[in-house]
């Protein structure tokens, strides 16, 4: 990476924030010139950003850095139900991993995606 001024950017000098961001448009780059339709694997997707770049990421990013996006955040600390709505369009299945055990998870499908944060908000509640 070079700045405005023709120098040389440390990765390590990034904020995590940048960091973030960095990696993003690594992978949009990836995505764009590998020319091989490929799902997109996203764990934590907003932890670093302020609410301006996660809602242009939202907005922009997501819906179509690959046919196949699959998203993995903490809702309500890395995707809130706004952020969430404004994707609703462009999300064809939702689900919620449940922990069954302490070392055991399963996906539990949520059949109507509008609700996912009611169904979430009632079977975490002590969690929020």
């Amino acid at each position: 990476m070079i700045d405005s001024r023709g120098n040389i950017i440390n990765k390590d000098s990034l904020s995590k924030g940048e960091q973030q961001m960095y990696a993003t448009a690594l992978l949009k780059g990836l995505v764009d010139e590998s020319n091989i339709s490929f799902p997109v694997f996203i764990d934590s997707p907003m932890q670093k950003f302020d609410v301006d770049h996660s809602n242009s990421i939202v907005k922009h990013f997501y819906p179509k850095v690959s046919e196949q996006v699959i998203i993995f955040p903490l809702l309500k600390k890395e995707m809130s139900e706004e952020e969430f709505n404004i994707l609703l369009p462009n999300i064809s299945k939702t689900y919620l991993i449940k922990n069954i055990e302490n070392e055991q998870s399963a996906f539990e499908k949520v059949e109507s995606k509008e609700e996912l944060f009611k169904i979430f908000e009632r079977d975490y509640q002590d969690a929020i």
